[in-house]
């Protein structure tokens, strides 16, 4: 019996505690879920607040938003890589291209005199004070102001000019000048970059940029103005913008290296319409050597007069050839006359080279040495006939090729 009345009180004291625990289960319970739910709530609040303005999670706590509003003088400028290459070339080419003024006094007996002012470019090909340019800058000009970036006015003097390739040679004083590097033409290619600087509408250190477009061009003009034509020949033709005043300015490779001297363009406005055209460097080192060695240059000479081969002519005569230079006079003392070549000869092939037209074979003689041996193969009567010429020295006073 004791022991019955000893275990009642113990039983009783130990109801309340376990309601106790139990309640503090449940409490604990209770907190935990609602630190669970809430924190799955702003795991869900922080993905599925940016999908509501249209953003992607990652990105929007990336910051990749928040980049439009970096403000202006903390932006880094980003440049393609066209847009570095242009901007190195120019950095690399505008210190060797000059601006050249000329002035000329014209006037007669009829007519008072008066000055008229030219404008071009030139580029400087060696330290001591040589600048290449064309010819239609420089010729009859009186007196010739050239001015290298960064340095006062210096007076030019022209060593020689070469009307036939449109190429001139001016002196200025000075040591240790800008030199430009002078690059090859021979293996341009079309759609290569390249980049122009002159002085368009005396704008000077201007750079413009496009592509090579075309090689090899033969165009007739008239610098001057005159009636006189020039055939120039093997042209590099380029999308770069050239307008009046970046004559004799330089046209650059994406290495920096002047590939071509810039001397005109085609145009019913007489300003840019994307087709501009320079004398390829290779001619013109050439040319400007001699220039400065000799002051004149020296050209192959074949002693003919011809135009290209008429279609309607052709089909009249009822010609097998149908492309080709026909001979329209032929010199009799010149390389061409002793060799046996005739009036109305149709030239179709100088060399290696095949002839399709009077530019043709023009081009052909310029690329050609003086005494050099050339297997010209034209038709006469509707045959073949093949001759050996020896190409002379072309006279200063003679415009036929």
């Amino acid at each position: 019996m004791s022991n019955t009345f000893e275990n009642t009180p113990q039983n009783e004291q130990s109801q309340p505690a376990r309601k106790t625990s139990r309640l503090a289960l449940a409490g604990f319970t209770l907190v935990t879920v609602a630190l669970i739910s809430s924190l799955i709530g702003a795991i869900v609040g922080v993905f599925v607040f940016p999908y509501i303005f249209g953003l992607q999670p990652l990105k929007f706590y990336k910051g990749a938003y928040f980049a439009r509003f970096t403000p202006a003088s903390q932006k880094t400028v980003i440049q393609t890589k066209e847009e570095g290459t242009v901007v190195a070339v120019a950095e690399k080419v505008q210190p060797s291209v000059v601006n050249i003024r000329t002035q000329s006094v014209i006037g007669d007996v009829f007519n008072p005199q008066r000055t008229v002012e030219g404008v071009g470019s030139g580029v400087i090909f060696r330290k001591d004070g040589y600048v290449l340019t064309n010819n239609h800058v420089v010729q009859d000009a009186d007196e010739i102001f050239v001015t290298i970036p960064g340095r006062p006015d210096s007076r030019g003097k022209v060593v020689g000019r070469d009307p036939e390739t449109d190429l001139a040679v001016v002196k200025i004083d000075g040591t240790g000048l800008p030199a430009a590097e002078l690059g090859s033409s021979d293996q341009l290619k079309v759609g290569e970059t390249v980049v122009a600087v002159g002085s368009p509408f005396s704008f000077e250190q201007t750079v413009t940029s496009g592509i090579v477009s075309a090689l090899n061009r033969n165009v007739s003009t008239s610098p001057d103005q005159s009636d006189q034509s020039v055939t120039l020949t093997n042209l590099i033709q380029t999308d770069a913008a050239i307008n009046p005043g970046n004559s004799g300015g330089a046209l650059a490779n994406s290495r920096g290296q002047v590939i071509g001297i810039n001397a005109l363009i085609i145009s019913r406005s007489g300003g840019n319409q994307g087709i501009g055209f320079a004398i390829p460097i290779d001619l013109a080192k050439k040319v400007a050597n001699q220039l400065t060695k000799e002051g004149k240059a020296t050209h192959a000479y074949l002693g003919v007069l011809g135009q290209t081969l008429d279609q309607e002519y052709a089909r009249t005569q009822e010609l097998e050839t149908t492309k080709g230079a026909i001979m329209v006079e032929v010199v009799s003392d010149g390389p061409a006359g002793k060799a046996g070549l005739r009036k109305s000869d149709i030239v179709v092939s100088f060399g290696d080279e095949p002839i399709e037209s009077m530019e043709d074979l023009i081009a052909a003689i310029r690329k050609s040495d003086v005494g050099q041996k050339v297997q010209i193969t034209f038709v006469r009567d509707g045959k073949k006939q093949g001759i050996e010429v020896v190409l002379a020295e072309k006279p200063r006073s003679i415009e036929n090729p």
